[in-house]
């Protein structure tokens, strides 16, 4: 017999393994959040100030601001109540499965396309490009003896980032 709606385990409780647990609670982000305020809310808390947003202070044609208004309410709709179905650290694994990738695939593109292609074409910024792609490609925080320390990590690269933004 099929389970009902409420019934189902949610997918991403897959994801939610001693490993996964200890990366999110020892992130800087994502580990307060995992304790103390459901990401669900943050999402919708971005989903609403967007359209605000959008509408008041930036300059873009009309099509632009129905997509992204229509973005937003998906942000607001949608978005929560998945979120909000799931425990709140399944909420921060899933956050942080997401940030992860995310910003892993932009540190990607900035070091191929920015850094290697800015490169071949003698550009002055594709030096900064690459350094940036290299700090923040995902990689180093998964070894297990640095899992713990992560936070420091994280500021290590905020902090070798700014000389990147002040290079020529």
């Amino acid at each position: 017999m099929s389970k009902t709606f409420e019934e189902r385990e949610h997918p991403i409780a897959k994801l939610e393994t001693p490993s996964t647990i200890q990366q999110v609670e020892t992130h800087l982000v994502f580990g307060p959040l995992s304790r103390h305020l459901p990401f669900g809310y943050v999402i919708l808390v971005g989903g609403i100030i967007n359209p605000v947003w959008t509408l008041f202070y930036q300059r873009v044609p009309l099509g632009q601001q129905i997509g992204e208004i229509i973005v937003s309410v998906i942000l607001i709709v949608w978005l929560p109540l998945v979120f909000l179905r799931m425990t709140r650290r399944q909420q921060a694994i899933a956050g942080w499965v997401d940030v992860k990738f995310g910003l892993g695939f932009a540190a990607f593109m900035m070091m191929m396309i920015g850094g290697f292609g800015g490169l071949a074409r003698g550009h002055r910024d594709a030096l900064p490009d690459l350094f940036l792609g290299l700090i923040w490609i995902p990689g180093v925080e998964f070894v297990p003896k640095i899992v713990p320390h992560q936070k420091y990590v994280t500021i290590a690269r905020l902090l070798l980032s700014i000389p990147a933004f002040t290079l020529p």
